[in-house]
């Protein structure tokens, strides 16, 4: 599968997940923010964020971030474009035998070793 691909395909699913409104206030919110404050969101909220991946990869329950805080959202937002620029330097070709399920390539992008460690 394509690079391309992949990320289209997590856009698509991060859409499901988070509204255009609520894409938009939580970048706003996070410029708001110091680069070390988002770190530390980002640290704060690391397992509820990897549980939340968890419900929506498992049970494609895309309205879970719904009924959350704005900074579980915020961190959502953070890990998803900060894991994606990883995942798309990391793969710049694509992955050839991925699984094409959208919830799948997502949640691959999502949940990396070093946002499924609590040492890091």
């Amino acid at each position: 599968m394509k690079a391309e691909e992949i990320f289209e395909a997590s856009v698509k699913v991060m859409k499901q997940i988070v509204s255009k409104a609520e894409m938009s206030a939580s970048i706003r919110r996070a410029k708001e923010r110091t680069e070390e404050e988002n770190l530390n969101l980002l640290a704060g909220e690391r397992e509820n964020i990897n549980e939340v991946v968890r419900k929506i990869a498992e049970g494609g329950a895309t309205d879970v971030l719904h009924s959350f805080p704005p900074e579980l959202t915020d961190a959502v937002v953070l890990r998803y474009l900060k894991n994606r620029d990883i995942f798309m330097k990391t793969f710049p070709d694509g992955i050839e035998e991925i699984n094409p399920d959208p919830l799948l390539l997502w949640a691959a992008i999502m949940i990396s070793p070093q946002d499924d460690n609590p040492l890091s």
